[in-house]
């Protein structure tokens, strides 16, 4: 991936918390849709890392950073079913003193986008990721 658009796609991963609430508060339940697939797209790629294996062929904190987002995506994904089965999705994202389930679902995507972002930069970085070859 070339650096610009690398930098480009940390960008919009770094955004990736207001971009779902601008989302749901924009679109309402197409927007949770919305937001429900992308994290959905995060988990579903996460899992087929690890189903492959590539904790092994990473370093220790990349690993582990793979594994958290794997388990924080699953929560963020479970978390994010409310807003799309609510009829009202709207007012419980433009609420600006949440509920327990709401606080809980902006939390768990806030933390998605954030372990997302940072092992995304950490790939950026040549021969950080991947653990050195023995030869």
């Amino acid at each position: 991936m070339s650096g610009r658009l690398g930098r480009g796609v940390l960008a919009l991963s770094g955004m990736g918390f207001p971009l779902t609430q601008v989302a749901i508060r924009r679109l309402g339940r197409p927007g949770a849709a919305l937001v429900e697939l992308v994290c959905g797209g995060l988990l579903a790629r996460d899992a087929a890392m690890l189903a492959s294996g590539a904790p092994g062929r990473l370093r220790r904190g990349p690993a582990v950073l793979l594994w958290l987002e794997t388990a924080v995506g699953l929560g963020a994904v479970l978390a994010g079913l409310r807003p799309l089965l609510s009829g009202t999705a709207r007012s419980h994202v433009s609420d600006p003193r949440p509920d327990a389930p709401e606080g809980l679902r902006r939390a768990a995507i806030g933390l998605l986008f954030g372990l997302h972002t940072l092992r995304f930069r950490i790939y950026l970085q040549p021969g950080n990721g991947r653990r050195p070859v023995a030869g």
